[in-house]
């Protein structure tokens, strides 16, 4: 990949969803345990304490890489150029994008709070069908095909293939 064809306003909302991916991450890791028990992986494998547990830590481990990375190319922008980066003009010329970068964040901590408490079919529907709706797709009926379908796609996926209680 040539380094010239980073655009820093690019870069900057790299750098900004690195950072922000580890902001979750982190509170993930330290807050996220559904089942109030203890965080070792046992005989059974992963359980729903350690998974969490598993994917926050997937989630620091790449959201530092693509962090690093994206730091790496700003530093290249700027020795190649000599133009001033707005880091505030960026986001708000990005507004859009932030916000619907922000809402999957709130969607899916909704989506986690209410798997507990719903069935697993139903909460994925609504969680894919508000995805949908939140990316500006507006066709409803695929939607709900979709969301109907992908739903029942994971649902086989984790308990027949994977054979994880849910």
């Amino acid at each position: 990949m040539k380094e010239e064809n980073h655009n820093k306003g690019d870069v900057i909302k790299d750098i900004i969803m690195g950072i922000s991916l580890i902001i979750i991450g982190v509170g993930c890791f330290f807050t996220y345990n559904p089942s109030e028990s203890p965080l070792e992986v046992g005989t059974d494998g992963m359980t729903f304490a350690t998974y969490p547990l598993g994917v926050a830590v997937l989630l620091l481990c790449l959201s530092s890489i693509y962090l690093i990375n994206s730091l790496k190319n700003y530093i290249i922008i700027i020795k190649n150029s000599t133009q001033k980066v707005e880091v505030i003009s960026n986001i708000s010329k990005n507004r859009d994008l932030y916000t619907k970068r922000l809402g999957s964040v709130i969607l899916l901590i909704i989506y986690a709070y209410f798997l507990g408490k719903l069935n697993f079919l139903i909460s994925t529907a609504f969680f894919l069908f508000a995805a949908f709706y939140l990316y500006d797709r507006r066709d409803y009926l695929k939607m709900i095909i979709i969301s109907a379908f992908g739903s029942a796609c994971l649902y086989m996926l984790f308990v027949y293939f994977l054979k994880l209680q849910l």
